[in-house]
């Protein structure tokens, strides 16, 4: 019996791949804690404290002038050492072997000749292939910087733990600059007072250590909270009357809205906002859901020193730096590096990126975290 038409040709188009649309991917760390090369996978950096004596005795005419005040503990020394982070992709020897098949027949064909579509195939799909695991092992790696400067910048501290390895590093915040909460109640509130907190922050950090609070990274909920005070209403004159309803100022007030008081907050601090939203994404082997975790709290804002007072403090590593040492696999130079292994049983094909960083915050002490939001 023939076949019909309708089993000889298959009734199906591909219409392509539909992506859905990611979070915020964003990545501050390095803009803020750059690459840093050194040598060698241990380092040692040395820090000197304050004077004992901050002002001059008198001394009679005659008399004898006064020893200047020795401090055996002037200084300090810090040590770092630099962690390697790697990841690899296996292809098999039949993956391997059929590309290299299919490269024989594209160039025992010649150019002129037009390859079978299922060799065309078989060789951009696995260079395809090759590239995106590429990107994402490069993109796992970005996302583990960036979660060890943020995890630090948040808790003041790095704790990790993947069951293989251990460790803990704690670089010394005061914990009375540690996720404070608000004199003038959380900004979700209608009685928040946000440019009082960010004032006393910016006197308590200038009377401790001398340095001016000129940076402030938050969530963008954390910044639309900014419009919440009722104290913006008695600014813009639109007082209650007796027995009246209450003034919302986004209804009434052309212009006004979350930025508009993110703009006042910053004139009157001489702070400036950084909006930062960064997630990384997991799922379970064989799962279908996906979590989208933060690197840095929604409801915290980190305060930091303006890099002019921190230039004036430290020395090239400043309030800190992403350190990198050198790796065989990248010829000896810091950074990022690669690799490929092939002599393997059974045979097949292992490609690599990796990384030898960690970072290093010496001046710590000089950041302010508060939770602002429930």
């Amino acid at each position: 019996m023939p076949t019909s038409t309708d089993r000889l040709v298959r009734k199906e188009v591909a219409l392509g791949t539909i992506r859905e649309i990611e979070p915020p991917k964003t990545h501050i760390g390095l803009q803020l804690f750059p690459f840093m090369d050194v040598s060698a996978d241990d380092v040692i950096f040395d820090y000197a404290k304050g004077l004992t004596d901050g002002l001059v005795a008198a001394r009679a005419e005659d008399a004898e002038s006064e020893l200047a005040q020795k401090d055996l503990l002037f200084g300090g020394q810090g040590r770092a050492s630099v962690v390697d982070w790697a990841q690899k992709d296996h292809y098999s020897a039949s993956d391997v072997t059929k590309y290299r098949e299919s490269l024989l027949v594209q160039s025992t064909l010649g150019s002129n000749v037009a390859a079978p579509l299922t060799v065309g195939n078989m060789v951009s799909d696995f260079n395809n292939k090759l590239a995106r695991e590429d990107a994402l092992r490069r993109r796992r790696i970005d996302n583990r910087l960036e979660w060890l400067t943020m995890s630090a910048m948040s808790t003041g501290a790095i704790a990790y733990d993947d069951g293989k390895i251990a460790f803990s590093i704690n670089y010394g915040r005061p914990a009375g600059q540690q996720a404070q909460v608000p004199a003038g109640g959380l900004w979700s509130t209608v009685n928040s007072d946000p440019i009082a907190d960010i004032m006393a922050v910016q006197d308590f950090m200038f009377d401790t250590y001398g340095i001016r609070m000129s940076r402030a990274i938050a969530s963008r909920k954390v910044i639309n909270s900014l419009q919440n005070s009722t104290r913006f209403i008695a600014r813009s004159g639109m007082v209650n009357t007796s027995g009246g309803g209450p003034v919302d100022l986004d209804y009434i007030l052309d212009g006004w809205g979350p930025q508009a008081a993110q703009a006042v907050v910053e004139r009157a601090t001489g702070v400036t906002f950084q909006t930062y939203d960064a997630v990384y994404r997991t799922r379970p082997v064989g799962g279908a859901t996906i979590t989208n975790t933060r690197f840095f709290p929604q409801n915290r804002v980190l305060f930091l020193p303006s890099n002019d007072d921190v230039s004036e403090i430290g020395n090239e590593l400043g309030l800190g730096k992403m350190l990198t040492s050198p790796h065989p696999e990248g010829n000896w130079q810091s950074g990022f590096y690669e690799w490929e292994q092939e002599t393997s049983d059974p045979w097949g094909l292992n490609r690599g990126t990796g990384i030898k960083a960690f970072p290093v915050f010496p001046l710590m002490e000089l950041t302010f975290t508060m939770d602002v939001i429930p």
